[in-house]
This record gives C-alpha cells, structure tokens and sequence, in this order.
C-alpha cells in the first residue's frame, strides 16, 4: 500500500478507488472501507450492535421522546370529551341527556385545528432542518412548545383553548418529521427498524399516559382536575429539552454542508467509546451513500431552493416521495382514528361513561405489547411482508367491530370494545410501528426532511378528514350520523385497498443500506424484486467490480482485509 495517501479527513485513500464528490463538497474517501463498513453492519448480530451503538440508541431516543408529547396532546384533546368537568366548563346543558355536553362543531375544530397547526410545522421542517440541524430545530419546537402549553391551562373559553391547540399543533408536525428522520439517519442498519418503529411505540406511550391521566382525575371536582393534564406537558418539554442538548447532530446534515471533521465529530458521540476504526469506517459509509447520492440530478440539487423542492416529484425521488406519501395515507385511512374516539365509540355501543374510560386503557396498552413484538416478528419478516398481512388481518377484525353493533344491550359495547383492543394490538404489532420504518428508510438522505415533511402532510390531510367524520360516524347525538361500530365496515373496504397498493408499490427495505436503497430506486427495480442482494449485484456491476464477500468476492485487495479486521 506504498501509494495510499491520507485526507484532510484523515481516512487513508488507495488512489485506484478513491471518489471525490462533485460540486466542491467533501474530500475523497477510501471506497473499500466504506464497501467493508456497509457488509460488516449487515453481518453484525444483534447482540453486536447493542454493544457497539449503546450511545447512538441513547440519543435517538431522546428524539423520539418527542412525540410521546404530540401523542399525549393529542389524546389528551378528545379523551376530555368524556371528561364530566371539561364538558361542563366548555360545553352546553343538553336537557334531553340531562349533562352538559360538547357541541359536535366544537368536538370537531378542537382536534382539527391541532391538525392545522401540524401542517404548518410539517411546511416549515425542511426550511429549518437544512439552516439549523435536527437537533437546533427540535430545541426551538420544545421552547415553543412549552409557551404554548400556558394558553389550554388558563383557557377561560372555548375558543381560547382552540387557538392553545392550534399552536401546540405546530411544533408537534416538526416533531413528527424530524424524529424518524434523525432516527433513520444514525442508526446502524440493524437498529435502523427498531429506532424508527420506537417512535410508534412513544406515540401509543402518549395515548396511554393521557387515557391514565384522565382517568385518574375524572372524579375531580374542580377545573384543575382537567387543567393539570395540560400542565405536565411542561415536565415533558423541560427533560427532553435537557436530554437532547448532550445529542449530537446527524453526521449526514453536516457532510451535506461539506464539514468532514465535524460530522466525524458527531460520529464519535454515537459509536462506542474508544473506538476511532469504527467512527472512521462509519464515516466513509456515509461519504460513499451521499456520493451514490449525487449521481443523479445533480442540478436539482444545487439549484435554487424551490428546485431543490421540486427535485423529490422528479424522477428516481418521485417514486420515493410516491410510496412514503401512501404508506402514510395508508395508516391514516386503516381505521386507526377510531382509536382515539373508542370512548365515545363504546358509549354509542352502550356501555355508560365511567366504563368506557376504563375498557379504552386497555387500547394503548395493547399498543405498547403490539409494537415491542414488532422488533421480534421484523427478524421474521420483512417489512412489506407485516404490512401487507397486517392490512388484511385489521380489515376482518374491523368487520368483526362492525357485526357487534347488531349484539343487544351492553354486550354490542363489550364485544366491539374485545375487538378493537386486538385489532389495536394488531394494527401495533404491523401498520404502526412498520410504517415508521418504512417512510423513514424510503427518502433519499438529501431529500429525507422534505419527503418526509410531503408525506406526514399526506397522512395529517387525511387526519382532517377524520377528525371531521369520525365524530359523526361513532357519535349517537341528534348531528351524527350514529353508525356506532358500524364504522368498522367502512375502514375494512379501505384496508383492502391499502393491502393492493402495497403488493404493487411498497418496497422490502429490510438488510438493504442506505446507498443500496439508492441503487436500487436508481435502476428502477420493481418493489416485489428488492433485497441486499440484487443491491450488491447492481452496486458491483455498476463500479465494474465483484460484489462483496456475502454475495460474492472483492478479490484480494488488503485494504478490504484490513478494514474488516479493524472492524471485526
């Protein structure tokens, strides 16, 4: 190796090997160690991978803590709509019920209008990220986050309570974009499933502590039994705001604006401690998937900032933005905005109030069980895999919700509420934690933030849509449509047709790095032929060399060698 030289970087270089990344961005890198780093992740055990990247999986998960806030908040919004206190300071008297009530217009803006304020945020995360980082960006949306919490605390109307979500809202769509994406970006490929599926589990952690909340402080009798549940936000947003100042930046984000040595810096607080060979082999991966990357429109991405926006609806990255946009529609349109509805969804099938608070605990404990048995059944299986089964599995328990609607008395309440706590656990254990995953890893690196961003808007105009019809549907007051757990007949016709898109579209992503995803998208592979393999074959055909060890040989060259005896 008499002819290797050393990078400002400090990576060692072979000249017949080395690319240099157009358009002045970083130095050259030595390829094979980036190629030996992309089969040694792939060939790591699990057990491996906890040793090596304990510090990374500290940090993602400070992130995702995030948005067990939004899905505490948000819970938190219609739970009270069964809240005695709540309604009686905020609603109106309703002699033929005898107890106050929410208007059904106001049961629909509240959670709308949260809605709102996260298609905001979700416009505005691009932008951000790109100018100040991941983790500047999330640091800003806690500060706001936490002034807005003042305005549902000391609502005095209902109207002012409305504006408190509006703006609550807004951080929470940067929450939802950014987590997934700084998960996604630094985890190693074998963590890269769990970290991205964690922020469903954080979401249904939410739901759970808002169903405990409420329902620990129903039997208040004064209006800070339901003001306090909007005031432990701030004990949220003061421990994250303290955990994600010690995380680093993603590495990516940096090499993006050409600084090597500081995204070697952030590699260092995220691989093991002591260990240079790795953070140095961690680096020139991800120096090789930007410049995979860069092969392709190129103009785009140096263009203006509109062009840079238009670049995810043009060519390879239209198919990608395509398939992360309706795997999120998908999990919108599933039935799963039933979920947060499920106590009016019992009182409609007969159950009384008190009662249908306690049977909805059991939902989002169903969840909890349903995304940690996700992290096994994804060993199994791959992702298209769970989420086409699990599609097709939700649409017979939604049908089975809708059959108990016909069951007399306080058994059609009971029935639906056995049904929809598995079809919660199911739609858990596949659709929700799965397509986290899935809409993370699809995005190019460059693009990550906006796919992201056009995708979550993708799922939150159809929560819109659902926050202004679930309402009608599983509500029995004069202005609904009182279909009770008739609903389910509806969501069922409509897993079915997420079931069809995701046969024909949906790619497997499982065991395929970041720069082999871009391989494939590149080569236009059909989403039912995607796998490591076909990855490694395109990527050596494409550098005019053999695939590697675990699909075929690099021949004898030692830096190969070496870099994987370091690495191992």
């Amino acid at each position: 190796m008499a002819n290797d030289k050393t990078t400002k970087s400090g990576v060692r270089v072979n000249p017949g090997d080395t690319e240099t990344a157009s358009a002045g961005s970083y130095p050259g890198y030595d390829t094979d160690l980036a190629l030996a780093a992309e089969e040694h992740e792939q060939n790591m055990t699990f057990k491996e991978v906890l040793k090596a990247d304990r510090r990374l999986i500290f940090y993602s998960l400070g992130f995702s803590g995030t948005i067990i806030m939004e899905g505490y908040g948000l819970a938190l919004i219609t739970y009270l709509f069964s809240f005695a206190m709540f309604n009686k300071k905020y609603g109106a008297y309703q002699s033929t019920k005898g107890e106050y009530e929410i208007e059904y217009l106001w049961k629909a803006l509240l959670p709308l209008v949260a809605q709102f304020g996260s298609i905001v945020g979700i416009l505005i995360t691009a932008p951000l990220t790109k100018a100040l980082g991941y983790k500047r960006t999330t640091q800003l949306m806690l500060f706001l986050s936490a002034c807005f919490v003042f305005m549902p605390f000391f609502a005095p109307n209902i109207q002012i309570l409305m504006a408190g979500f509006l703006l609550q809202g807004i951080p929470w769509g940067v929450f939802q974009v950014v987590s997934p994406a700084y998960a996604s970006e630094i985890a190693s490929l074998q963590l890269r499933p769990i970290l991205t599926t964690w922020n469903n589990l954080c979401w249904v952690i939410g739901q759970l502590i808002a169903s405990a909340v409420v329902k620990g402080f129903e039997g208040g009798s004064d209006e800070m039994s339901f003001r306090i549940p909007f005031a432990l936000q701030w004990i949220f947003t003061a421990i994250l705001m303290v955990y994600i100042t010690f995380a680093p930046e993603s590495p990516y984000w940096h090499l993006q604006k050409n600084r090597v040595p500081e995204a070697r810096h952030a590699i260092t607080k995220i691989v093991r401690k002591g260990a240079p060979d790795l953070a140095e082999q961690k680096l020139a991966l991800m120096q090789h998937t930007m410049a995979q990357e860069r092969k392709q429109d190129t103009a785009a991405e140096y263009g203006s900032g509109f062009q840079r926006f238009l670049g995810m609806f043009r060519g390879v990255d239209a198919r990608r933005t395509e398939i992360a946009c309706v795997a999120w529609l998908t999990q919108a349109l599933c039935g799963a905005s039933i979920i947060p509805w499920a106590p009016k969804l019992f009182e409609s099938a007969g159950l009384p109030p008190s009662q249908a608070l306690s049977v909805n605990i059991a939902l989002p404990a169903a969840g909890i069980v349903g995304t940690v048995a996700s992290w096994w059944l994804m060993r199994y299986m791959g992702r298209r895999q769970i989420y086409l089964w699990g599609l097709l599995v939700m649409s017979v328990f939604l049908v089975g919700c809708g059959c108990a609607s016909f069951l007399p008395g306080k058994a059609a309440g009971w029935a639906a509420g056995g049904i929809l706590t598995v079809y919660t656990a199911i739609y858990d254990l596949t659709i929700g934690p799965i397509c986290y995953s899935i809409v993370s890893e699809i995005p190019s690196i460059r693009r990550r933030a906006a796919t992201l961003s056009a995708a979550r808007g993708t799922y939150l105009l159809a929560g819109l849509l659902n926050h202004f019809l679930t309402p009608k549907m599983v509500g029995m007051d004069d202005q609904s449509w009182k279909w009770g757990a008739k609903t389910g007949f509806l969501y069922a016709g409509l897993c079915i047709v997420g079931a069809v898109y995701t046969f024909w579209r949906i790619p497997e992503t499982n065991n395929i790095s970041a720069r082999g995803l871009d391989i494939l998208f590149q080569n236009g592979t059909s989403a039912r032929h995607f796998s490591p393999e076909k990855a490694a074959a395109l990527g050596a055909s494409e550098a005019g060399r053999p695939a590697l060890t675990q699909y075929g040989s690099l021949g004898s060259n030692p830096s190969v060698h070496e870099a994987r005896a370091k690495s191992g």
